[in-house]
């Protein structure tokens, strides 16, 4: 029965009777109706038409307990529906829990397969009413009340499903329109019994989706004011030429609504001094096969090295990241703007073997903040390139800027290596073989020293009692101890260009180098 549609009887579309018929129309009906054989207890079983919210009350006010899916048994328990109201107080089948559902959403039905007629702990009496549908055999109005006087609440055009929630009061019957869920009454001479809607019957179509709007890049191509107020406002100061900047909100009016990614800042910047462009190229060191795996229970892929724009898929704790490149993207940590590019993301299934992770299905890269990345562990160092260092067994280090690893080595034999953290992007570490310079044991490091000339970036620090330090070229790259940098960061780049180590390592090598040691360093 569930879900069929019965045919009303061809005299469906006579008129109406003349009034002294009027009452024995509606005593036939209610025959009709109740031709059924009564349930002996004190409540009847319903299946659900459509997914449907278990509510915690008759009215809107109440809290969903959850979905009970499409074909649910439930067991009306008591006298429904409540005035005035539209729901009834169920049992559901499945776990024994109580609520109230609407009961446009059910069709009446007999028990699940293996009960009774009666639900758990029924007591067994007169049967409550139970709501039935019947359909209008010509359009009819719906009232707001039973009384003459009412008024309007709409029209139901003909072959309407309407659920009866309660005894005809007087000459009309309370329902509800299946298609529309509005409450009313209708005069009961216009009905006939019918069964319930299909599922899915009246669902309303899906509405073409909005696009939602995507933020897009733009480049100043002359110098232009960064304003407070789309119209007016002051000035926040001046963006020069060559700028990147990102908008996000439609245009309403000369100006655009702007991020400013270097600064964070909002603002509003002239249309006419701006195109369309790409995101700012950024820095980007690319490696070989280093892996980590994901350090917070849930994280985001982004399709640009920010925040600013919706992520694009996520990945979970534990699973193994396969990073093709460093980009510099935004400081989430303070002085720390590195950002891992995926190459691919496995997942370990129950078996304990790993499964490929997809990366979502919009095109392009995907990018995971550094900080949320913890390298995987290795148990030996890396293998160097061929090279002639080392012969006759003389010292030298070997520094894998891909893993991130500095190795010490007396020949071709390593004695020792370390994790370190070397320059990111934007600031790499310089490759080729270099010699300790020159060596101090203790001193204030100070960015003002510096200057990045892509950007003419001045880092801004001040670190006292920085150890152990073995300067290997003339513009500052070093081996040295780096305590301001958290464990967690090592084995990714983050430096102005040195190559940090921890305290126990890098006393390690001051003490095994000297001037003149050389370095190895590569990708």
């Amino acid at each position: 029965m569930l879900g069929r549609r019965r045919r009303l009887s061809p005299c469906s579309h006579r008129p109406a009777p003349p009034g002294g018929v009027l009452a024995l129309l509606v005593a036939l009906l209610s025959l009709l109706v109740s031709a059924a054989p009564p349930l002996h207890a004190a409540g009847w079983w319903a299946q659900t038409l459509s997914e449907v919210d278990l509510w915690s009350g008759p009215d809107e006010q109440a809290q969903s307990f959850g979905k009970l899916p499409r074909g649910a048994y439930v067991y009306v328990v008591e006298e429904q529906p409540f005035p005035g109201q539209a729901r009834v107080y169920v049992q559901e089948a499945e776990e024994g829990n109580y609520g109230y559902v609407d009961a446009i959403r059910l069709a009446p039905s007999g028990p699940p397969p293996g009960r009774g007629g009666a639900g758990a702990g029924a007591v067994v009496g007169e049967p409550l009413f139970q709501p039935f549908w019947v359909a209008n055999f010509e359009a009819t109005t719906l009232w707001s009340a039973p009384s003459p006087g009412a008024e309007s609440a709409g029209d139901l055009p003909p072959f309407s499903k309407l659920l009866v929630l309660a005894p005809a009061s007087g000459t009309r019957y309370y329902v509800q329109d299946a298609r529309t869920e509005r409450l009313g009454y209708v005069e009961a001479a216009v009905v006939g019994p019918s069964g319930p809607p299909a599922p899915d019957e009246y669902a309303a179509p899906a509405a073409p989706p909005i696009p939602a709007f995507q933020p897009w890049w733009v480049e100043t191509f002359k110098a232009t004011d960064l304003w407070s107020a789309l119209e007016g406002g002051v000035s926040f100061g001046h963006a020069g030429p060559g700028e990147y900047f990102l908008v996000m909100e439609p245009q309403q009016g000369p100006r655009l609504h702007v991020l400013n990614p270097r600064t964070k800042n909002y603002a509003f910047i002239d249309a006419q001094s701006v195109g369309p462009s790409g995101p700012p190229k950024a820095a980007a060191i690319e490696v070989k096969g280093w892996q980590g795996v994901v350090a917070s229970e849930v994280v985001n892929l982004r399709p640009e090295p920010h925040t600013f724009i919706a992520p694009a898929g996520q990945v979970q704790a534990g699973d193994l990241v396969t990073v093709s490149a460093w980009v510099e993207g935004e400081e989430i940590d303070r002085d720390n703007r590195t950002w891992a590019r995926i190459a691919s993301v496995q997942r370990r299934a129950p078996d304990g073997a790993l499964v490929d992770v997809p990366l979502g299905d919009a095109p392009g890269d995907r990018y995971i903040y550094s900080g949320l990345l913890r390298p995987v562990d290795l148990t030996q160092p890396p293998d160097p390139p061929p090279t002639s260092l080392g012969a006759a067994g003389a010292h030298w280090i070997d520094v894998n800027l891909s893993q991130q690893v500095v190795t010490a080595y007396e020949g071709s034999r390593p004695v020792h290596f370390a994790q370190t953290t070397s320059g990111r992007p934007g600031w790499e570490t310089p490759t080729g073989i270099f010699r300790i310079q020159r060596r101090v044991e203790n001193e204030t490091m100070i960015g003002s020293t510096l200057l990045r000339l892509d950007t003419l970036e001045v880092p801004d620090y001040h670190l006292e009692n920085v150890k152990w330090t073995q300067y290997f070229t003339g513009s500052g790259a070093a081996l040295h101890t780096n305590y301001w940098r958290p464990a967690s960061i090592f084995r990714m780049p983050s430096s102005h260009g040195c190559l940090g180590l921890f305290e126990s390592d890098a006393r390690w090598f001051w003490q095994w180098a000297t001037i003149g040691t050389p370095l190895l360093i590569h990708y």
